[in-house]
């Protein structure tokens, strides 16, 4: 679509990647990576509206496990949290950039960031309950898979998302549950095949496949979502001329 109204040998396409090249670069690859931290907070919005939370003893609110789709007033606080967390590392990276999780040093930024992710979620148990714990682990696979390629790291994976496969399923919670056992196939076909490919697909799909179905929960989360997408593709095209690589946080 992007090459059909802005060749890249347009007018056009110039002027909108001078824009584009004004964006510092260590700040893209900080937003990047901040999608997983995105699905967290939508998660813990979803669980607010759908189970006994702390916040539910606060605010009064009442429980519906079984909406779809939703776009309701509530729903801007956590689009604003989602957006006030984001500024607020921003700050906290740009600020402390020595802080290992923190870095902008290529390969061990993205690993560490994710672990970082995984014990920031491990925290949100304490206040959002065990429902957490599921999505904890899946962070942890995430983490894992970009960590190492070793045939031990795909194994720990692949016991992690059926550890949050059985624990999602104990808990009734369908989120987790039906994106971890859409997943598995992912993980099984990694184990099988070796090709660095099928690697790449399974790193790729966690996030995808948790935005997915949390998007028919949250559907104002889709519409960020796709604005995500739609951002980093014409940041990609205009900067580079290619093609992105979506939600492959280590591909540059």
């Amino acid at each position: 679509m992007l090459k059909r109204f802005f060749p890249s040998e347009s007018s056009r396409y110039k002027h909108i990647q001078n824009l584009f090249q004004r964006i510092d670069v260590d700040m893209i690859d900080r937003l990047e990576i901040f999608f997983p931290m995105w699905i967290m907070l939508a998660f813990q919005h979803y669980l607010i509206k759908s189970y006994d939370t702390i916040f539910n003893t606060i605010i009064g609110s009442d429980l519906d496990r079984y909406y779809i789709f939703s776009m309701i007033s509530q729903d801007w606080i956590s689009v604003i949290n989602i957006l006030f967390q984001s500024i607020l590392f921003l700050w906290l990276m740009n600020k402390f950039e020595s802080f290992g999780p923190f870095r902008s040093v290529k390969i061990d930024f993205q690993t560490n960031f994710l672990l970082f992710l995984s014990l920031y979620s491990f925290i949100g148990i304490l206040i959002f309950g065990k429902m957490m714990i599921g999505l904890c682990l899946l962070l942890l696979v995430l983490y894992s898979l970009y960590r190492s390629d070793s045939m031990r790291s795909k194994f720990l994976s692949l016991l992690l998302t059926l550890m949050a496969l059985i624990l999602s399923i104990y808990q009734d919670e369908p989120i987790l549950s039906t994106s971890a056992m859409v997943y598995l196939p992912f993980l099984i076909t990694t184990l099988l095949f070796k090709s660095k490919e099928y690697l790449y697909y399974a790193q790729k799909y966690l996030p995808f496949i948790l935005f997915i179905f949390l998007s028919t929960k949250e559907l104002w989360f889709g519409f960020l979502g796709i604005g995500y997408f739609t951002f980093f593709y014409s940041y990609y095209y205009f900067t580079t001329n290619k093609k992105y690589n979506w939600l492959k946080f280590d591909s540059h």
